[in-house]
């Protein structure tokens, strides 16, 4: 699937005119943080060129967006078709967001009544008004991140307003404060996590459900990342959880914005006692892309190309690594894996490195394959990667849990002791 994807299923590269476009600087730009280096203007399957026309290979895809590769044909093209029919509608309700509310009750187990948003962030949010409406409790306890809205930021206290939400509170990933706060703070009406694979096992959420039940709380599982990216059904599934509601987004649409709120129909039903709605959910474009996009990631077929490229890069690191004795690992789950250095500084001069080489990422970015990632892709990076580490080793490498320690509690603010207790 993935040499299929990079060959027939993608969009051309555009005519010389544009790929020889003049390079545009970041001024004026809306980013809080522009990225140094090159800036991209198109791509396709794995491949982004810059504004010099120089091709990189994408090993994120698109930051989880596209699992098939940008530009999937069968995707853009029920895109193009859409658009020519008005690609919006004067409301919201259309044959096609009905068919993909179908097509998430068949997939996610947990899943009977669906509702829409344009990002992430708008279906985490939307999650916790639903279960503070359904439940008549305030309280919400959550873990990792669920976008960049004010409630959303009560685990990095610098980033957000100091009354953002006084009813959130964050447990570090760690079932200890996890059912302290529940009992110190009352009425629960929800605990919401973003399963963090890397470092904690599937038992891991079970016991987050179990200790959620037992306080009388909704269980909320941001799947956003893993929905379409650690098994077809959801982690949820694979983990053995039935949550209340699941939030989704990467890779539903292949790199159009939607995303969706699933749960029971019990707890859905306070949807209609508030107003989620916005003037893009009268858009059809995306539904379309969602359609395509589901078809061709039926089954699974997608994630099983993402894990074969995934295996590849993460073992292959793994060896380098090992055979320059250098105090580095690549962890876990092969469709969206981290690369945790017990140096940092020495991590963010990998990955720079890699990024002059025509690799762009950085040090604590997430690898996420495509299905459109090439075995020359995965050869190509796993070179550039020997060529990127430094000549003399650190000498022993432990088994990385100091340094999981400091990438859980810098990347998603997990306490030293629930990393200790689940990294192995």
């Amino acid at each position: 699937m993935a040499r299929t994807a990079s060959t027939e299923t993608t969009v051309a590269p555009p005519a010389p005119d544009t790929a020889t476009r003049p390079r545009s600087d970041t001024r004026g730009t809306s980013l809080a943080r522009p990225v140094p280096g090159p800036v991209f203007e198109r791509a396709s399957g794995a491949r982004v060129w810059d504004t010099g026309g120089r091709c990189h290979v994408d090993l994120s895809s698109c930051s989880g967006a596209a699992p098939l590769g940008a530009g999937y044909r069968p995707v853009v093209d029920a895109a193009v078709a859409e658009l020519h029919r008005g690609g919006i509608l004067p409301e919201a309700s259309s044959p096609l967001r009905a068919e993909v509310a179908d097509r998430i009750v068949e997939i996610f187990p947990c899943a009977e009544s669906v509702e829409f948003f344009r990002t992430g962030s708008c279906a985490t949010t939307a999650a916790v008004r639903v279960a503070r409406l359904h439940t008549g409790a305030r309280t919400v306890l959550t873990s990792g991140y669920h976008g960049w809205h004010d409630w959303q930021l009560q685990y990095r206290p610098e980033m957000g307003l100091p009354d953002r939400d006084p009813d959130t509170a964050d447990f570090g990933y760690d079932l200890d404060v996890l059912d302290r706060l529940a009992r110190e703070r009352g009425d629960l009406a929800a605990v919401i996590v973003t399963p963090e694979v890397n470092v904690f096992p599937p038992e891991f959420l079970r016991e987050v459900e179990r200790v959620t039940r037992a306080h009388g709380g909704l269980l909320v599982v941001d799947e956003v990342m893993t929905g379409f990216r650690y098994a077809w059904g959801g982690y949820h599934a694979a983990a053995g959880v039935v949550p209340d509601l699941v939030t989704l987004s990467k890779g539903l649409a292949n790199g159009f914005a939607l995303s969706a709120v699933a749960g029971s129909a019990a707890v859905m039903e306070a949807a209609r006692r508030t107003h989620l709605g916005n003037t893009y959910q009268r858009e059809v474009t995306p539904f379309a892309a969602a359609l395509a996009t589901l078809e061709a990631s039926a089954g699974g077929a997608a994630i099983a190309a993402m894990r074969a490229a995934g295996e590849r890069l993460m073992h292959g690191l793994d060896r380098l690594f090992e055979e320059a004795s250098v105090a580095a690992w690549a962890r876990a789950w092969p469709t969206m894996f981290d690369v945790v250095f017990a140096d940092p500084e020495l991590g963010r001069r990998f990955f720079a490195a890699l990024r002059e080489k025509g690799y762009p990422m950085e040090y604590g970015q997430r690898f996420m394959p495509s299905a459109a990632l090439t075995e020359e892709d995965v050869t190509g990076f796993l070179e550039a990667a020997a060529g990127a580490l430094p000549g003399d080793g650190a000498g022993t490498r432990g088994d990385g849990t100091e340094a999981a320690v400091r990438y859980a509690a810098d990347h998603f603010a997990a306490t030293r002791a629930t990393v200790e207790r689940w990294w192995s």
